[in-house]
């Protein structure tokens, strides 16, 4: 399990703070540029909060990833049918469907057919990151988080697949 620590600021309500020149970190990022091919390397981002999406949208796709998103669970497993990402970042605190409800619907398929799954959550006890991993979540990214480090995490996982 990868844990990424940098910690953002949070807003009064206990959201994440993120300005997305500082999060994205134009200007600084010297990173090559991923070669899309097909679903090989795609990301299905799930998180509620249309800023975060957002700025992920952003980066991943400044970094060469075909991205997609989801503001809950069933959003997301209907975009998982139609597009077969190969990465997920998901939050597990969501309306709707949340996302230990998606990573147990996911231990329903075929590993082949399962994306390899980053969390990304503000509930960052043990017992929450070994359910996690129980239910087959390949990292752990604690929010607030850096999107570096996050686009670090997905680069290795769509590496060892």
């Amino acid at each position: 399990m990868v844990e990424a620590k940098r910690p953002r600021g949070k807003r009064p309500d206990g959201r994440m703070q993120v300005r997305s020149s500082e999060a994205v970190g134009i200007g600084e990022m010297d990173v090559q540029k991923r070669q899309i091919e097909g679903a090989h390397d795609s990301v299905l981002v799930v998180d509620d909060e249309p800023q975060v999406a957002w700025v992920l949208r952003f980066s991943l796709e400044h970094e060469g990833y075909k991205t997609y998103t989801a503001s809950n669970g069933l959003e997301a497993m209907e975009e998982l049918r139609k597009h077969h990402p190969m990465l997920m970042v998901l939050d597990l605190m969501m309306p709707e469907m949340d996302g230990w409800a998606v990573l147990r619907e996911l231990t329903k398929l075929p590993e082949e057919q399962r994306p390899r799954i980053v969390i990304v959550s503000a509930l960052t006890g043990p017992d929450d990151k070994a359910k996690a991993t129980a239910l087959g979540a390949d990292a752990f990214v604690p929010k607030p988080f850096d999107v570096e480090e996050l686009i670090g995490v997905l680069g290795g996982l769509a590496q060892a697949s």
